[in-house]
């Protein structure tokens, strides 16, 4: 899978729709990844910060967790399918924040040691060394990522985006650990690709904050840099008081940063601005039919084995696949009608619906791709 495809929406999940359906009629499906959102354990806050942005806002901790030991037992088991392993875990989150977690390291470690390929997404505020040491190392799986979300190109446009204080010093401090990583895996000659996100919001759309973020990036040593647009939140439907652009507004924003975007177009590092919901006329919350449980799964951080990663949160429990403090990853992915794969997909869209649950790009797109090669089945 090439970078520039990651970045751009344009990884294929399944190879024959045919095929796919057949599988899960037969419980032979497996996963082309699974995401793993670990809620931190202490506190009262999952996340490191009130981004008014975030997806997972209206989300709710009820401090439900996966203990650590049977965290390890779910990938364990991950690696020891009935009908074959799960070869790529991210670790991510809905409303969290995975390197937030007390023991990411362990996770990441067991899969890293298993040769899956690892996908880390984090907005970096923090990173402990034996982590840094672990993406730095030979036993890293060849197409491992680390996702950083940065979101501004200086500390006052970092902090708006955030809704953080002006006090706050955050960005030279994910700037500086992204230099970490990159310093140690290429001082090793280690082939993880390290790429940053920036979501252009109305506060940190401005030409000369964000002409800093590329050279900042590029200094620190990222491959790739894309800019895009927040979706709005789940619960939201309106862009009245938000920082989020709505439709006209990012068509301006595209048309004045694209000049400093392309200042880079011969860059070794590849930097991307992208309106993608303009390009693939996403305008709805959800596509249906969706076969997310059965592509990429999540575990929500409460512990739950949950359709997708924008569904991992306690609001989503009706449509959950099982709970793994209780279910063992395959008893729980496994759980369903396959005698009337269509009856009890169509079940399941209900659900979706009555909790409001929204499709992310990648998901809109192969949802899509879908539903033109399926016809009326559903």
């Amino acid at each position: 899978m090439k970078l520039v495809d990651q970045i751009t929406y344009k990884t294929k999940y399944f190879t024959n729709t045919d095929d796919l359906i057949e599988k899960i009629s037969k419980k032979t499906v497996v996963p082309y990844q699974l995401e793993v959102q670990p809620g931190r354990i202490k506190g009262n806050k999952i996340c490191w910060m009130p981004c008014s942005y975030c997806y997972g806002g209206s989300s709710e901790n009820d401090g439900q967790r996966l203990n650590p030991e049977r965290y390890l037992d779910i990938i364990d088991q991950t690696n020891n399918g009935p009908n074959g392993n799960i070869n790529k875990i991210i670790y991510a989150g809905y409303a969290t924040d995975p390197l937030n977690y007390e023991h990411i390291d362990d996770l990441i470690e067991k899969s890293i040691n298993f040769g899956q390929i690892i996908g880390v997404h984090s907005k970096l505020i923090k990173i402990s060394e034996k982590l840094v040491n672990l993406l730095g190392s030979e036993k890293i799986a060849e197409t491992s990522y680390l996702t950083v979300s940065v979101d501004g190109g200086d500390d006052k446009s970092y902090n708006l985006a955030h809704s953080l204080t002006p006090k706050v010093k955050v960005y030279d401090k994910v700037i500086d650990n992204i230099k970490k990583i990159t310093t140690i895996s290429k001082g090793n000659k280690i082939k993880l690709d390290l790429s940053a996100n920036y979501l252009v919001t109305k506060v940190n759309c401005g030409k000369a904050e964000v002409l800093r973020g590329i050279e900042n990036l590029i200094n620190a040593g990222v491959d790739s840099i894309r800019f895009s647009f927040p979706q709005l939140p789940r619960g939201t439907n309106s862009y009245e008081g938000s920082i989020i652009p709505n439709k006209e507004e990012v068509k301006k924003i595209y048309t004045d940063l694209n000049p400093v975007i392309d200042q880079f177009k011969d860059s070794k590092t590849k930097v991307v601005l992208i309106d993608y919901d303009a390009v693939k006329e996403i305008n709805k919350p959800r596509t249906l039919p969706c076969f997310s449980r059965f592509i990429y799964p999540a575990i929500s951080y409460d512990g739950y084995l949950s359709n997708c990663s924008q569904s991992a949160a306690t609001h989503f429990k009706d449509m959950a696949l099982g709970n793994l403090q209780t279910t063992d990853f395959w008893d729980a992915y496994y759980n369903y009608d396959e005698k009337d794969i269509f009856r009890f997909m169509k079940n399941e869209f209900k659900k979706m619906i009555k909790n409001d649950c929204r499709c992310d790009r990648k998901e809109h797109t192969v949802n899509q791709i879908l539903k033109d090669e399926i016809g009326d089945r559903f």
